[in-house]
């Protein structure tokens, strides 16, 4: 899902604002942030992992208001209910002038407006069913918090990991991944590069050429894609022959990018 576009749709009427203040910026690559934010006191966030939020700022200092879309980084936790995570690449002049605001909120102590939650994509599956994620890029932040929230509810649950990414740089979340995978018996992390390089030993190639090496069949699995709708459609149509069922997967490329 490209999630710096502006919002084309209306915004639903489920959803909820927020006026938020960004606690926390950690640089996870030289373009890659992680910006931490908080709801208003006596608030509780209401979303399902795997969902989006609707951010409102005004990126351009010009007074007109852009409405983006990020995927929550985070699976909702009683603990801290207030607490959000957001996962921007600094990957045009337009992302970096966004990355640019919220640094900017963050020192200033200036409020951002936030509303959520959207998106159909989200954690419905039953956790007893084998879980593939795929994420191809920044699609990742929607598949750690989907992950959080399974292994949350079922720390046996079967659940993969893939992650495609072009640069070997780019796996900017190498570490919290492996730490799961040692703490998590039935969870299972696999990072690709999309090419072959000298320097990367690990798996290397299409997303769906490698997952095609680990499973003979996959009949019962429950599919969550996050990335361009080329890289979820094709995953899936590849996947088909060995009994991937397209009911079986989840993605927000099925409503904003449906097959013709």
């Amino acid at each position: 899902m490209d999630l710096e576009r502006d919002v084309k749709e209306g915004t639903k009427n489920s959803m909820v604002s927020h006026k938020c203040q960004v606690i926390e910026v950690i640089s996870l690559t030289e373009k890659t942030y992680l910006f931490e934010l908080l709801s208003p006191v006596d608030t509780v966030l209401d979303y399902c992992a795997g969902q989006h939020l609707q951010l409102d700022l005004d990126v351009n200092k010009d007074g007109q208001i852009h409405s983006l879309l990020y995927s929550i980084a985070n699976s909702f936790d009683h603990k801290q209910p207030r607490r959000l995570q957001l996962i921007i690449e600094n990957s045009s002049e337009f992302a970096g002038q966004i990355v640019q605001r919220l640094i900017e909120a963050c020192e200033d102590q200036i409020k951002v407006d936030v509303a959520l939650a959207m998106g159909k994509a989200y954690l419905q599956t039953g956790l007893s069913l084998p879980h593939i994620l795929v994420a191809a890029g920044s699609g990742i932040s929607k598949v750690k918090c989907i992950a959080e929230e399974i292994l949350k509810q079922n720390p046996y649950a079967d659940v993969q990991v893939y992650w495609s990414n072009k640069n070997i740089d780019d796996f900017y979340l190498l570490d919290q991944f492996n730490v799961l995978q040692e703490q998590y018996k039935l969870f299972e992390f696999t990072p690709i590069l999309e090419s072959i390089h000298e320097a990367w030993s690990g798996r290397a190639g299409y997303i769906y050429q490698v997952i095609e090496q680990d499973f003979d069949r996959l009949n019962d699995v429950q599919m969550y894609l996050c990335g361009s709708p080329q890289m979820v459609y094709g995953t899936i149509d590849k996947l088909e022959p060995v009994g991937l069922k397209e009911a079986n997967c989840y993605s927000d490329v099925f409503e904003y990018a449906p097959r013709n």
